[in-house]
């Protein structure tokens, strides 16, 4: 005769429960120090110029509209149009240096700038994108009131952190009149999802959450779902079809969500920020072309 299967003591399911809390603890507490530490970046020192690099820049101070000083440099326009020129994160203006070359020798003005966090900027909290808008507004103060600049012919060009506020920026700027956004994400929350899903809404929440309790409003970081208020204004995306930081269903998504004039280039082989890498006559030809049409097509 068979013995009666008996359940197992409660001590051992005491003990289960416990090894299961201690396991969400550890994922939840991990995810909390990654969130608070992508908040607070090591700044990164501005890499030194080759000789002649640049070399019509002048250092410039931006005041943002909630206190704090930006540091940059300004390269002077020649056909009256200008462009503000954003770095990704944990990354200083000297990130751009290529694509401040590029629209430089073909005439443009550039303001390449470190943003909150970053650099030698003031502030000590990166919101992704969030605060970082009024960095753009105070770069397009700037440029609106130079004196070899047409306020009716800025543009903006962003990567990674600085693609998203690029567009996030020129929805809330009318005076921004072309966007160009390379390895930029579709919002906030979907790209804290793809980073963090590993354990699902174990590991995701408390990013969110510590980003939410920071002040970062999460929701606003958002701009696949406004994109079409651009109304008009035409909008180029950038992106590697290796990129594990930007991949490709995100970037879909986000050119699908846009309005036309719209454009997107996929860089063969090149990943997060390898444009200039992989293809540089192409990158270089892609955004001439895109801001001579966008902003001296009347010209």
């Amino acid at each position: 005769m068979k013995k009666p299967i008996r359940p197992p003591p409660l001590r051992l399911l005491a003990f289960a429960l416990l090894g299961a809390f201690a396991v969400v603890a550890v994922i939840a507490l991990r995810n909390v120090r990654t969130a608070r530490a992508v908040m607070h970046p090591v700044r990164q020192s501005l890499r030194p110029l080759d000789a002649g690099m640049l070399a019509e820049r002048t250092d410039v101070a931006l005041r943002t509209r909630d206190g704090l000083t930006l540091r940059g440099w300004y390269l002077p326009s020649r056909n009256r149009a200008a462009v503000a020129v954003m770095h990704g994160f944990a990354e200083n203006r000297t990130q751009m240096l290529f694509e401040a070359e590029v629209l430089s020798r073909a005439g443009y003005g550039v303001l390449l700038f470190d943003s909150r966090g970053h650099g030698e900027s003031e502030g000590d909290l990166v919101t992704w994108g969030d605060r970082e808008r009024e960095d753009l507004r105070a770069a397009v103060d700037f440029l609106s009131h130079r004196d070899d600049v047409d306020p009716s012919r800025l543009g903006v060009l962003g990567f990674s952190m600085g693609g998203t506020t690029a567009m996030l920026g020129a929805l809330d700027d009318p005076r921004l009149k072309a966007v160009a956004a390379a390895g930029a994400y579709p919002s906030l929350e979907a790209d804290t999802r793809y980073s963090y899903g590993k354990w699902g809404p174990l590991s995701v929440q408390p990013v969110l959450w510590t980003l939410r309790l920071s002040g970062v409003d999460v929701d606003a970081v958002d701009p696949m779902k406004r994109l079409c208020d651009l109304k008009g204004r035409p909008l180029l995306l950038i992106n590697g079809d290796v990129d594990p930081y930007a991949p490709a269903f995100l970037q879909d998504a986000l050119f699908q969500a846009a309005c036309e004039p719209k454009s997107y280039w996929v860089v063969p082989g090149a990943h997060h920020g390898e444009y200039a890498k992989k293809a540089p006559e192409a990158y270089a030809h892609h955004l001439r072309d895109f801001f001579d049409a966008a902003l001296l097509g009347g010209a």
